[in-house]
Order: C-alpha cells, then sequence, then structure tokens
C-alpha cells in the first residue's frame, strides 16, 4: 500500500478480517518508541471514542536478508476513503472535532513508566543525526539557500523555545496530521498514520497567531 520509512500491506485474513500490515524496518523507530506508540493509541481508543486504528498484534521477524529483524504491526482496517486534497465543509468541521478531541486528552493523559516517543523539536523537524540528513547533505545547494535554511531552523527553534513545556499546553501531538492521513467516512473524520506521534506544543504562544 505504501513505501516510506514503513512498508505498508493490506492483509486479507482466512476470518474474513481485512489489516494494514506496517513492516519498520532496522534504523528506523526504537522499540520503546513503537511500544509508546502503540499505548497512546490504546489509550485514545479507550478514552475518547474516536475511531482510530486498532493494534491487533506486534512482533519482530528476522529474515536472512534482514538478521536484524523489522518490526511488523497488525492494525484493524478503518473503513473510510481518502478525502483528497478538497474535503468537504462536514469534514473539515469534525476534524475541528477530532483535533480538539486530540489536544484535550493530550493534557490528561499521564504516560506509564518507561513511556517513549521524539520531541517535535529542531532536531526532529530537520532529521537530524539521521539518513534523511546524511542523504541532503551530500546534495549541492546554493549557498544563500543554505544560509536562509539555516536562519529558519534557527527562528524555529526560538519558537519553540518560547513556547516551553508548561504541562498545560505541551503533550502529544499526531505530527503528521495531513490530508493524506484522514480518511472521511461519510462525513466523520478518521485519523490514521500515528508513527509520527510526538511530545509537542498544543498551543501557539503569546505573540503567535496560532498554528
Amino acid at each position: 500500500m505504501g513505501r516510506h520509512t514503513n512498508h505498508l500491506f493490506r492483509c486479507d485474513t482466512t476470518a474474513g478480517e481485512r489489516l494494514v500490515i506496517r513492516v519498520c524496518l532496522p534504523g528506523g523507530r526504537s522499540d520503546a518508541e513503537l511500544d509508546g506508540e502503540l499505548t497512546w493509541l490504546a489509550a485514545l481508543a479507550r478514552d475518547t471514542g474516536l475511531t482510530i486504528p486498532a493494534v491487533r498484534f506486534t512482533t519482530r521477524v528476522a529474515t536472512p536478508q534482514l538478521p536484524d529483524g523489522g518490526r511488523c504491526t497488525g492494525f484493524g482496517w478503518i473503513q473510510g476513503r481518502p478525502c483528497g486534497c478538497r474535503p468537504s465543509r462536514r469534514l473539515v468541521a469534525d476534524l475541528g472535532r477530532v483535533i480538539a478531541t486530540l489536544h484535550s486528552y493530550a493534557r490528561e493523559f499521564r504516560p506509564p513508566p518507561g513511556f517513549t516517543r521524539p520531541a517535535l523539536d529542531i532536531r526532529h523537524l530537520t532529521w537530524a543525526g539521521t539518513w534523511h540528513a546524511i542523504q541532503l547533505a551530500r546534495r549541492a545547494i546554493n549557498p544563500e539557500a543554505r544560509r536562509v535554511l539555516a536562519e529558519t531552523a534557527g527562528r524555529v527553534d526560538a519558537v519553540f523555545a518560547r513556547l516551553g513545556h508548561d504541562p498545560a499546553g505541551y503533550g502529544l501531538v499526531h505530527a503528521d496530521l495531513c490530508l493524506e492521513n484522514i480518511l472521511d467516512h461519510h462525513g466523520q473524520a478518521r485519523p490514521i498514520d500515528f508513527d509520527d506521534a510526538s511530545w509537542g506544543s498544543l498551543r501557539p504562544g503569546p505573540g503567535d497567531r496560532g498554528r
């Protein structure tokens, strides 16, 4: 179904259930981070009433080509269609409800011991220290463009510093809630792909117009 940092497969079981199987290759999220994502999904499903991917199983599988193995997770299939680039007014209104519910619950969520998810900081946004950053660094970039990018990163980092980590406005955010990750089920917005869920700001800080 898709291939980026993870590989996604549709699986129709002999019992008649349709699943999405996500394979996380070595070098990506740690097992602790993946466990944190699944804990967050379980809490949302239990406490919010939102329709989100339900975890059916998770395991690690090794092959001769990948001796270190990959983390495989099965999610229940979410009914709905891609909303496309022009969502209906009804869907947009319901998406507001979904985002408000996610942010409200994030303020209440108390992670269990050992819970780990990345922070949505400047290192996260610039892929610092990752394979992607190494590949980008090898590309020829105009020095002026590089200067503008570095200056922009500095300004964004300063905004993060002003927002701070006050529990009233800091918690887990989806971090990739674009239209590609929203399914439309008769006007009901259903978020998917929580792989990038991170600690981040839930509200704009003083002097900022919003997110």
